[in-house]
């Protein structure tokens, strides 16, 4: 279940499937629930801190953006946007320094990162960090089990998930819009998360606030990628029909439901996967959207972020 918070002017969401979890790396059969409770090992006291924005808490100004915006390619100036990334990170718990930003071109490439990369993408560039080619062509998973690593996605109307294996201390990050779906990138950060000690059994995945099945509408293009790619049985669950005041058949999506089922396919137990049910194009007061804005605001508008970090005696 998704939980509205507000502080200050800023207003966020976490999952309560994330909340008020500690990050006890050790081996050993014992439970989560145990590690919470009798935390032993020397990282006992890192806590997962997370949150998903809104388009409140910011000091943007320009029209269409404010007050929050996570985008530096939309208009205001830089300085602007990077004091939102440490005005956001601060109302989690978590010191700005600490984010990390994937550079996302909607693939299904994953990243590793660690304290290295620290203001990846808000102060630091990439090229300065990363292979040229990389760093070019981008990559929309991030990974780390190293604490004080706080990772981030920027979505608006994509959908934004956020993962942790509090048994390992290992904690995952993606932007999966339609391409980064019907590539896998969900999997892809399990995968790269278990290459780092992971296990799929204790992984657990957020995912949030994106366009709804309602305002979702894709063509047969789309429709057939998926029905290729994905399968039959899967597509039926996720796509819905209805026809339009011609007589046409329309197709609608549901984006976060699929990345659902495709975190199942891959091992995470469903118990262990929260779907937020905001739809980002119904509630432009509260959320940015790319759909929203083509068809009311001639396609301006900025973006949101889910952040993700293992931070010591956070609160």
């Amino acid at each position: 279940m998704m939980i509205r918070h507000t502080r200050d002017n800023a207003v966020y969401f976490t999952s309560s499937l994330l909340d008020d979890i500690r990050s006890y790396p050790q081996s050993g059969e014992e439970s989560v629930d145990n590690y919470q409770k009798n935390p032993t090992d020397a990282r006992g006291n890192l806590r997962i801190v997370h949150g998903f924005s809104t388009k409140h808490g910011g000091v943007s100004t320009m029209p269409y953006i404010s007050d929050l915006n996570f985008g530096f390619a939309v208009g205001e100036a830089r300085a602007v946007t990077v004091e939102n990334y440490r005005r956001f990170a601060f109302c989690l718990g978590i010191p700005g320094d600490h984010v990390v930003c994937a550079n996302q071109t909607h693939t299904a490439r994953v990243l590793r990162v660690d304290a290295r990369h620290r203001g990846m993408g808000i102060s630091v560039p990439y090229e300065a960090l990363l292979d040229a080619a990389l760093a070019e062509e981008g990559f929309d998973g991030l990974v780390t089990d190293a604490p004080g690593v706080a990772l981030a996605v920027r979505v608006a109307d994509c959908v934004p998930i956020l993962f942790c294996d509090p048994v390992h201390g290992i904690i995952g990050a993606c932007h999966a819009g339609w391409r980064g779906t019907l590539a896998g990138i969900a999997a892809e950060t399990v995968s790269a998360m278990c290459a780092l000690g992971a296990e799929r059994g204790s992984i657990r995945a957020a995912i949030g606030h994106a366009v709804g099945t309602c305002c979702y509408e894709i063509d047969e293009a789309f429709y057939r990628a998926f029905l290729t790619s994905l399968g039959e049985t899967l597509c039926e669950s996720v796509f819905s029909v209805c026809k339009g005041e011609d007589g046409s058949v329309r197709r609608h999506c549901d984006l976060r439901r699929t990345n659902a089922l495709l975190l199942a396919a891959c091992g995470i137990m469903q118990q262990h996967i929260d779907t937020s049910t905001l739809c980002t194009c119904c509630h432009p007061q509260l959320f940015h959207s790319h759909r929203y804005a083509q068809r009311h605001t001639g396609g301006k508008r900025g973006l949101m972020a889910a952040f993700i970090s293992m931070e010591e005696g956070a609160n």
